[in-house]
């Protein structure tokens, strides 16, 4: 049994994500990825499941360097569902033409408990 509490559990997956885009470390991501994962973003269309989640993180990874930082927001738990709203800040660099991008944007994370532990079932974001 997990001796952190929800909150611990959820704050540190937070500082998981927020690394692994911050190395492209696709596995470390994918390690806190439902299998039911479903993915909102802008200008993309939905994804659907770990497996299509993982491969957008992959072309994600594979074409840019990532600066990311999230600030949370609000944490809500009920039962074994948990919300929580973040925003951020980002700058990728394209490995390819060396371009930078900026953005700020929000993001509602919702998880599940799955086996007595938190995992990423639900991802929507949008820019500011």
């Amino acid at each position: 049994m997990n001796t952190l509490s929800d909150k611990e559990q959820i704050d540190a997956i937070r500082l998981i994500i927020q690394k692994a885009e911050n190395t492209g470390d696709l596995e470390l991501m994918a390690s806190v990825l439902g299998e039911d994962l479903t993915v909102i973003i802008p200008n993309v269309p939905v994804i659907h499941g770990k497996p299509d989640g993982v491969a957008f993180l992959k072309s994600w990874f594979d074409g840019f360097d990532i600066e990311i930082s999230y600030t949370p927001e609000s944490i809500q738990i009920e039962s074994d569902m948990a919300y929580e709203w973040c925003t951020y800040d980002q700058t990728t660099t394209d490995k390819q033409t060396g371009e930078k991008a900026s953005e700020i944007g929000r993001i509602l994370w919702i998880y599940k408990r799955c086996e007595e532990k938190w995992l990423q079932s639900f991802i929507i974001w949008n820019t500011l």
